[in-house]
């Protein structure tokens, strides 16, 4: 049997455990460990050639041309809930599988939410610096409370869902704008469905969590930013382009809004953002999913369905399905 190579690209994969990545060596297939390469790497180029699978991040970008460069490649297994950086079309032409492992980070990145709007609202970084600097603005600097306020959720999926679980801590009232309502968990929790016009003006924290695609580019735009209150605090650790930078950052300096917090950028990194010289806006490296318990349970949901692809099995989190029909006819 020709042995059926994977190509492990993804920098997160087994960061902080190393025993996905032995079920990988122990399960019989070739493996080609080019964690935080790339394709400006020619060994990565040549190793493209070589693998039958690749098991990738968000760095590297799956489309038509990676894909022409991978003449084998019949599984993409995705490291996270986010497919933006997978071309679904151009890997269902090619043949190849597109899996992820949705859920694996719900947690972590329901907690780095609530880590940034207590931040924002407490101006915790600003503090920090502040002291450091030698500065005791003891009765100068003021926040704002999250206690009681309305919490806007734009997406009630998974994650949506858990930082609605953790507003409840809070007493906030919660309200979401969805197009696929979870009727059964919103009823039990006690979220109101709105529009997302109406969202914008009633929350006083609006939190996104839908993914990157063209119906959600630049969703919170200047129109968007002017509906919502002065005193009103964006966060954003979905993904980067949901958010037009230039118009939060013109809402920020004139105080259309209060403050925000972002995980995730239009450019990544984003060396040149104006937002860096904002002190009202809390940033952070694209990091809300990094925890132990999130990559450890994204390193073994990627390797379970990869090893039940290579006997076989149909994995659960297949997203393309007519590329599996397609290499099973």
């Amino acid at each position: 049997m020709e042995k059926f190579t994977v190509l492990i690209e993804s920098r997160p994969f087994c960061a902080f455990n190393d025993t996905p990545m032995a079920q990988l060596k122990s399960s019989g297939m070739d493996l080609i460990d080019m964690r935080g390469s790339g394709i400006q790497d020619p060994k990565f180029v040549e190793a493209l050639n070589r693998a039958d699978a690749i098991l990738c991040g968000n760095d590297l970008v799956v489309n038509d041309a990676v894909l022409d460069m991978a003449p084998r490649v019949k599984a993409i297994a995705k490291m996270g809930a986010g497919l933006d950086t997978v071309d679904i079309a151009a890997a269902t032409r090619h043949n190849a599988i597109v899996f992820h492992t949705p859920g694996a980070n719900n947690q972590a990145v329901a907690d780095h939410t609530f880590g940034l709007i207590l931040n924002v609202a407490r101006k915790i970084i600003y503090c920090d610096r502040s002291l450091r600097e030698n500065r005791w603005e003891h009765t100068k600097i003021m926040g704002l409370e999250i206690w009681q306020k309305t919490l806007g959720l734009i997406g009630l999926g998974a994650i949506g869902r858990c930082v609605a679980l953790r507003a409840k801590g809070f007493q906030m009232k919660v309200v979401a704008y969805d197009p696929f309502w979870p009727t059964a968990f919103a009823d039990e929790q006690g979220i109101e469905q709105v529009k997302l016009e109406e969202l914008l003006k009633v929350s006083d924290i609006v939190s996104i969590h839908v993914p990157l695609i063209p119906e959600t580019k630049w969703m919170i735009d200047e129109k968007a930013l002017n509906l919502m209150k002065s005193s009103a605090i964006l966060i954003n650790a979905a993904r980067g382009g949901i958010v037009n930078e230039t118009d939060l950052y013109k809402a920020l300096k004139n105080g259309v809004i209060a403050g925000a917090g972002l995980d995730v950028f239009e450019n990544e990194p984003p060396t040149n953002s104006a937002l860096l010289d904002m002190d009202n806006v809390v940033l952070t490296p694209h990091t809300a999913a990094f925890t132990f318990e999130g990559m450890n349970n994204m390193s073994i949901g990627v390797v379970e369905q990869l090893i039940a692809y290579y006997h076989g099995d149909k994995p659960v989190h297949i997203v393309n399905p007519a590329a599996w029909d397609a290499q099973k006819a």
